[in-house]
Formats: C-alpha cells, sequence, structure tokens
C-alpha cells in the first residue's frame, strides 16, 4: 500500500474513533416497581430475594454488582420486566450494609442511581440499635426485640447481666429480657456486658453494647423555675434507691414528695430580665453518700419577653399539629435565646387532653416537653373547660407581649353542628350537609370532629375573657376565620388577628417560618404582615396544582368598631346585585344552598353600595383595619375539589349577601349576630 493510501485510511480509522454515538433519548428507561427510595434492598441471607420491574425502549442489560444476581439479566425492549436480585452471599454483620450500585445498559449508555442494600440477618429493634441501656437497679429487666429468618441463632452473653432465652412473637420476631446482676450505685454510666449472635453457626460481626445507668438521673442539665416568689415546680428525680436532698442557697427550698418528685419553691422573685442562677440542687444516695449529683435551678424572669401559646382542639388533625410542633421545637433549638416560652395544650383523645411546656436544653442539645397539667374532658366541650386552660397556659408562661396559636377545625361564625363530623370553633344547625367535601377531596382544616367537640365563637371569645385574658395578637391556623363576624366578636379579646379567609390546607401553617416573624423585633403589626407573606409564600413555592392554595390578612382590632359604622352608613344605601358576582372564598354553594357563605367584604360594599362618599369612606377605614393580605392566585375547597380563582382581594370576608337569596342557609342565624346588630 502506498503511504498516501495508508494515510488516507487512518484517518478514515481516526474519523470514526472521534465520531460520539447518539445519546440514548430521554425515557428511554422507566423503573415501575420494587424500588424505593432510590433503593433496591435484599434480606440479610444468602439466596434472599427482591424483585423490580423496569420498561425499556431499548435492549438492557444489568450489570454485574457486588454481592447481587439478576435474572434475567439482559433483554431486548419491552413494556414490562420483572428482574429477580438474588443476595449470593449472607450480611454476617449486625448492620445494613451497601452493597453497590444498580447500573443499567442501554446501548452505550449506563444508567444509575439506585443502590443495592442487604439487610443482617440479626435486626434489632430500630429504637435500641445496638446500645441497650439497662436501670441501675439489679433485676430490673430490660426487653430487646429483634427479628431473624433462621431458626438456628443463638444468643451469647458476658459480663455483670443475663439474658433469657428467646420468646417467639411470630413472623420471625423474638424477645429476649436483659437484667444487671448488680446495682449501679455510681454517678457513671458503665458497660455491664454485651450481646452477640450466632446465625446458622457463623458469629456475626459486631455486637450490642449493654450499658447500665447511672443511679442518679435528671433527665436534663438544668431545672426551671418561674420568677414569682413563692412559685413552685414539680421536678423529678430518677433513681431507684433513696436519696436525700440539699439546696445551695436559701433563695430556692426543695421538698421531697411521696411519689418520688421534689417540689421546687422560689423564695425571693427575679425581676431582672434575664434568667438566673437561684440556687444548686444536691442529690445523695443514703446508702451510698460518696454518690451525689447536682443540677442548677435556674430561675425565669418574672415577665418572658413573648409567650407563644398553642391551643390545638380535636383529635383528626392530631398528626398535622405534631408535624407543626416539630417546626415549632425546630425554631427553638436554633434561637433559644430564653426571651420566650412556648406552651401548648394538645389533645390526646376526645376525652383526654395535656397541656405542656417546650424548652430546649443547651447543654444536652435536645428539646425538652414538661409537662403541665393532664385534662379529663368533658362530653361537650363548652366555654368552661377552655377557660381553664387559657388560665393554665397564662398561668405557666407569665410575659410582656402573649401570641396565641389556634389548631383546628373552623366554618367562621357559624354555630356548632348538630350532627355528625364537622368544625370545631363553629357549627351548622339544619344545614350540616352543605358542608360534605366533594368526592376525592383532600383534607382541609375545617372537615372532622364531631359536634360535642366543638366551640362556638362566642364561647371561645368568653372563655378569653374569663380567664382574665388579653392577647396581644392571634393567629388562626383555621378555616374561614377571617370573618368580621367572628373578628367583630373577638374584638375584645386581642390587638390583630392573622387569619385566613377561605379553608386552610390541613399541613396549616409553615411555623418554622412564621415563629421567626413572630420572635423578631418590631411592633406586632410589621411582624404579623411579615408572617402572613411567608405563610403565602410558603404554599406558592412548596405546594402544587389545586393544592398551592393560601390567603391571609391581619386585622387591628382596635378598628373594628370604627370599620362596623362605615359599613352602617354603606348599608343605608345598598343596591340589589347578582350575589354571583361577588368574590366568593368557600365552595359550598349547590343546589341545597344556592349562595356561597363567605364573600369578599370590600367588593360586596363596592358592587352593591349606591353612596359614593359612604363607600369612599369605609374604603378608608379598610385599609387602615386590614393590612398583610397576601393570597395565592387560586384557593383549594374541599367542598368542590378544585382551584377556584381569586379576582379580587381584601382579605376580609362576611356573610351579609346570602340575604339576597331568601334560599340561602343561616340568614336567621347571621342576623343575629353581633355584627349584623352594630351594622343595622
Amino acid at each position: 500500500m502506498k503511504r498516501a493510501q495508508l494515510f488516507i485510511v487512518l484517518l478514515a480509522l481516526l474519523a470514526t474513533a472521534c465520531v460520539k454515538p447518539e445519546p440514548v433519548p430521554q425515557g428511554s428507561l422507566s423503573i415501575l416497581s420494587g424500588v424505593n427510595n432510590n433503593q433496591l434492598t435484599l434480606g440479610g441471607e444468602q439466596g434472599a430475594t427482591t424483585k423490580f420491574s423496569i420498561k425499556s425502549k431499548l435492549a438492557w442489560q444489568v450489570l454485574e454488582t457486588k454481592g447481587v444476581s439478576y435474572s434475567p439479566s439482559s433483554g431486548e425492549a419491552t413494556e414490562k420486566v420483572e428482574i429477580t436480585a438474588t443476595a449470593t452471599e449472607a450480611n454476617n454483620t449486625l448492620q445494613r450494609r451497601k452493597l453497590g450500585d444498580v447500573v443499567i445498559r442501554l446501548d452505550h449508555t449506563r444508567f444509575t442511581g439506585i443502590e443495592a442494600f442487604q439487610e443482617p440477618q440479626i435486626i434489632i429493634d430500630q429504637t435500641i440499635g445496638t446500645t441497650l441501656n439497662l436501670p441501675a437497679e439489679q433485676q430490673r429487666e430490660t426487653r430487646l426485640e429483634f427479628k431473624c429468618k433462621s431458626d438456628d441463632f443463638e444468643i451469647e452473653s458476658n459480663g455483670d447481666i443475663t439474658v433469657s432465652k428467646p420468646q417467639s412473637l411470630g413472623e420471625n420476631k423474638y424477645r429476649i429480657a436483659i437484667c444487671a446482676t448488680k446495682d449501679n450505685m455510681t454517678n457513671e454510666q458503665h458497660k455491664a456486658g454485651s450481646i452477640r449472635f450466632k446465625v446458622n453457626g457463623v458469629e456475626q460481626q459486631g455486637e450490642v453494647e449493654v450499658i447500665q445507668n447511672r443511679a442518679i438521673e435528671f433527665g436534663r442539665s438544668q431545672f426551671f423555675i418561674n420568677g414569682d416568689a413563692g412559685a413552685q415546680t414539680s421536678v423529678t428525680i430518677n433513681s431507684p434507691f433513696d436519696f436525700t436532698i440539699a439546696t445551695s442557697s436559701a433563695e430556692l427550698t426543695a421538698q421531697k414528695q411521696s411519689n418520688g418528685a421534689v417540689l421546687l419553691t422560689a423564695n425571693k422573685a427575679n425581676n431582672g430580665s434575664k434568667e438566673r442562677l437561684i440556687a444548686t440542687l444536691t442529690v445523695t444516695l443514703t446508702n451510698n453518700p460518696n454518690c451525689k449529683a447536682t443540677i442548677d435551678v435556674m430561675q425565669r424572669p418574672s415577665r418572658v419577653e413573648k409567650s407563644l401559646m398553642f391551643f390545638m382542639l380535636g383529635t383528626s388533625l392530631s398528626g398535622y399539629y405534631d408535624t407543626n410542633l416539630k417546626m415549632v421545637e425546630n425554631v427553638l433549638s436554633s434561637d433559644n435565646s430564653g426571651t420566650y416560652r412556648v406552651v401548648v395544650f394538645k389533645q390526646s383523645s376526645t376525652t383526654r387532653g395535656a397541656s405542656f411546656e417546650i424548652t430546649y436544653d443547651k447543654s444536652l442539645k435536645k428539646i425538652i416537653r414538661e409537662p403541665i397539667k393532664e385534662y379529663s374532658l368533658p362530653s361537650q366541650y363548652n366555654e368552661q373547660m377552655a377557660t381553664e386552660i387559657f388560665k393554665d397556659l397564662a398561668a405557666t408562661s407569665p410575659a410582656k407581649e402573649y401570641g396565641l396559636y389556634i389548631g383546628s377545625h373552623g366554618k367562621g361564625w357559624i354555630p356548632k353542628s348538630t350532627s355528625r363530623a364537622y368544625s370545631t370553633l363553629s357549627t351548622a344547625s339544619s344545614y350540616d350537609d352543605i358542608w360534605t367535601p366533594a368526592p376525592g377531596a383532600v383534607m382541609v382544616r375545617h372537615i372532622g370532629d364531631n359536634a360535642n367537640t366543638q366551640l362556638n365563637i362566642d364561647e371561645f371569645a368568653a372563655a378569653i375573657t374569663t380567664a382574665g385574658l388579653h392577647f396581644d395578637y392571634m393567629i388562626f391556623d383555621v378555616c374561614f376565620m377571617s370573618n368580621i363576624e367572628s373578628i367583630y366578636m373577638l374584638k375584645d379579646c386581642t390587638d390583630y388577628i392573622l387569619a385566613s379567609p377561605c379553608e386552610v390546607m390541613a399541613s396549616g401553617m409553615p411555623y418554622n417560618h412564621i415563629i421567626p416573624q413572630m420572635l423578631s423585633t418590631g411592633d406586632i403589626k410589621s411582624r404579623l404582615n411579615r408572617a402572613s407573606q411567608k405563610y403565602v409564600d410558603y404554599y406558592k413555592t412548596t405546594a402544587t396544582g389545586i393544592y398551592s392554595s393560601a390567603c391571609s390578612a391581619v386585622i387591628d382590632c382596635s378598628q373594628m368598631e370604627a370599620l362596623a359604622q362605615c359599613v352602617k352608613r354603606a348599608n343605608n344605601s345598598l343596591k340589589e346585585i347578582d350575589h354571583n358576582t361577588i368574590q366568593a372564598y368557600d365552595g359550598v354553594s349547590s343546589s341545597r344552598n344556592p349562595t356561597h357563605i363567605f364573600y369578599d367584604l370590600e367588593h360586596y360594599l363596592t358592587l352593591s353600595c349606591t353612596d359614593n362618599a359612604a363607600l369612599s369612606e369605609f374604603k378608608e377605614q379598610m385599609a387602615i383595619t386590614v393590612s398583610g393580605q397576601h393570597n395565592t392566585p387560586t384557593f383549594y375547597s374541599a367542598y368542590n375539589n378544585r382551584a377556584n380563582p381569586i379576582e379580587f382581594y381584601s382579605g376580609v370576608t362576611t356573610s351579609a349577601p346570602i340575604v339576597l337569596d331568601p334560599a340561602s342557609a343561616y340568614i336567621a342565624e347571621w342576623q343575629q349576630s353581633a355584627w349584623y346588630k352594630a351594622t343595622h
């Protein structure tokens, strides 16, 4: 071959080598089932299998993963194929282990993102892990549960512990009881022993370490007592042994109680602005005077800067309440200045509830829920019940500024339901059925608890007044509470209200965004306006589709009488209008009830008032009374299960337009409201 020809051939080969293969089209491979959180999980024994299925538009191949074989491991384009993954060896450790990535090849492209894991053969109860704590007292057993598919397993122990024979619980579950053989009468934890396992004659790598607790446990690094002279708190000393107590200062008295708790009494007030060390409490074992433990007792100021009181009524939203409180706890973990306190009332059932304080222990770096009081709730909720709860919460957290956060179901001013499961803080007489959610609707904060577990707005307001309280602000994490009828009823209970004119999604407000605003500096109105913005922004950015729904406004209750007078003058010059032209904020309109219940207050008067001077005066007063109006472009209603457009938004509703149609629900009830009487 001539040199020129050879050169041309080489150029051709080089050009061919440099051509990049065409990329595999997007969507060529889909994982249909068997993979959770991008993980493929196998059992711990050799031969353990799991299945996953794929869809492929091209020929495919699953590449070998260490410790896993696949069948089939390759194939042609398919709408669906089920692949069996098999563990080729046992996991002889006590830990879940990663085997590697599951790599699927289509032509020249490798798809990754799925990880293969193998469980251990002995799966220890996750709440225990590989460290088990025993009480300081000998022969007090602690139980450990585990799973093992093989019947051929052995348990070995060493140290100062005894282990019972395994008790079968069925479904490959077993339980053993572990006891210490000696008392630990020291103030230090120590390793009492360990537990090891064999499966099919093979010793598993790793052990369960058994730790015996110290003789005296406090559970936190400091005790707290309120700032007034004579303030008391009962604290628990965790010790199975008899002990004596002493304080380092005459400013604190400590007295043992019959149940083993210790009653602390402050003998002097803390009139400063910060927490102070009032005394050190020393606990000494009676039978071992060398075993002592001390803890600081801190006294809060007589009044902290801010008190955040949470009133969470009802049980159908309990899971959402837990998430809300976790958000609050996250704020406490990051902002633990001690200038505010958080107290909560939450139900555990329709007949039981409890109040507690949420604190953050800086030394232990953990959240602690300090019990305040347990309640036996009446079969019919009433003003007296709410009064007692409010009194207890306020007494526990004296402050310069009080904020009340209400989590509940709600239908605004509507009276109590007479049947079935509906809202708290409101109700429904003979029209209960119009509040039935549409088929397929997601939960919002006004579908749930039964008629017996509801409070009317007038009962709610009376409970606050009877408790001798006046809040600096209220935040209603409740549906429909930015209605003028309810706000007018609550005007003497608080300075400001942040609420929604429409339905609130069941997940509620994002407290991890709202609480920092309320703990910041500045006047309350400005902080509430920022909180309103944060609430709506959260649903704009995190929720999708019809569930991107949030509306709120801030109302200055000191301006309510002036607003009522403006509305009264406007009501003297109203013309007939079609109620369907008014912006509404609910989805309850139906053949049963031809009108909505909640309409935009300003839009209603803008369309119906013929006195331009009265209308102008009303709008000027609205601008003074209502601020922080924020909303998503649409609102979701469970009553029609869709997103409803918002074309006019003032942030406050009224039920006045219901009188435009004689068939409307609640006309007689509305005409008995305090707002109606003040404006007509």
